[in-house]
């Protein structure tokens, strides 16, 4: 059978996913209110912890010292900052979405080691490189003169204020948006935004070191997930959303399924421990059946990058097999490896796996492709 050509780039194993989404949302649910505030209100949500930073992989205080006082500075000549951007969570607290490096250095320079919501700051902000301003080089903040600390805490600053009523798909529609200068989030990072709590927290123990089901997820992947920018947990988000939405009711594109597949991670602990009982069964099944090739095509003996679709498939259906059918799969292992092999180079399959993955004929052909192999085991 002609194999068809394999491309070892990361970019191809994981799919092209650049799909436009069919989902629409209603304009009238967005809700961004303007709020007017001054450095000094910020810095008092600060030291009161009612301003938060989500668990994105971009971090807080990645400024270097030179930087940080030149913002300080322009806050002492009044000069113009940009927006803040922050999500208000039904427990009233803001959520920084953009401005995160803008509220650290507030944190450091003015409430030094007073707060932990940040933390990071082993040693006090001193300015310094100063281009205007050059009196004031390395003094705290407490050497600053009485009147220059009145004029920085009453610079006023524009906010947005994303609504806690609007809903999670239009919030990820707003960050998104957001989101295009500088260091950009993952679609995984955004989610973690969004989701902030159990569900998030749901998700950790599915790719954690201390957890059985995240030893066996590091097992099957041979541990070549990267924790970087959040990808692994963006593999534990894919196997959720298919297990509890299924492919059936897949529409695109695939960031907007795995939103509504993360609101769905019931509350319940015995609902959350289910899933992930399921979970760690299909990951060391998935080893024992493919070996070094679990959830990569298999093209000849070298080890390919791990391919998500394949991740998606395999995952799933795995988790959701019955205990008799397992038996059965482990007797007929080599039959099964044959079948799978002579499905995964089919020209359809292959599409569905390689290009254009998140379409939802993709969709629909490799899982019903699986189902069908599935069954004849």
């Amino acid at each position: 059978m002609t194999v068809p050509s394999a491309n070892n780039s990361i970019e191809q194993e994981l799919g092209n996913e650049n799909v436009q989404s069919e989902i629409p949302f209603n304009p009238n649910d967005i809700s961004i209110n303007i709020v007017p505030r001054t450095i000094g209100q910020l810095v008092d949500m600060l030291e009161y912890n009612e301003i938060l930073v989500p668990k994105y992989q971009r971090l807080p205080n990645l400024w270097g010292e030179k930087k940080k006082s030149r913002f300080i500075e322009s806050l002492m000549l009044n000069l113009p900052i940009p927006l803040f951007y922050f999500d208000e969570g039904d427990d009233k607290k803001w959520r920084v979405i953009d401005g995160l490096q803008r509220i650290s250095t507030l944190e450091h320079y003015i409430l030094g080691n007073k707060t932990n919501l940040i933390g990071g700051n082993k040693h006090p902000l001193r300015l310094q490189n100063l281009e205007f301003k050059t009196e004031f080089n390395d003094l705290l903040w407490e050497d600053l003169p009485k009147d220059v600390q009145r004029r920085i805490l009453t610079n006023q600053v524009t906010i947005n204020l994303i609504g806690k009523g609007t809903p999670d798909q239009v919030k990820y529609n707003i960050f998104s948006r957001i989101n295009q200068g500088g260091i950009e989030l993952t679609a995984q990072e955004i989610r973690s935004a969004l989701f902030q709590g159990y569900r998030l927290d749901f998700l950790e123990t599915l790719i954690s070191h201390d957890t059985a089901a995240g030893k066996a997820f590091l097992k099957s992947t041979s541990e070549s997930i990267s924790s970087d920018r959040q990808e692994d947990l963006d593999f534990a988000t894919r196997f959720t959303s298919f297990f509890l939405i299924g492919y059936e009711q897949y529409m695109p594109d695939m960031d907007s399924f795995l939103t509504l597949g993360t609101k769905a991670i019931p509350f319940s602990e015995n609902g959350q421990n289910a899933i992930r009982d399921a979970f760690e069964r299909s990951m060391l099944l998935a080893h024992e059946i493919f070996g070094k090739h679990t959830f990569r095509k298999i093209v000849d003996e070298k080890r390919r990058q791990i391919n998500k679709p394949l991740f998606e498939l395999i995952s799933v259906y795995l988790a959701k097999m019955e205990p008799e059918k397992i038996k059965r799969l482990k007797q007929k292992k080599d039959h099964f490896l044959n079948q799978y092999i002579e499905m995964q180079n089919t020209p359809k399959f292959w599409a569905s796996i390689s290009t254009g993955t998140a379409t939802k004929d993709s969709v629909k052909n490799r899982h019903e492709a699986f189902i069908r192999l599935i069954e004849t085991i």
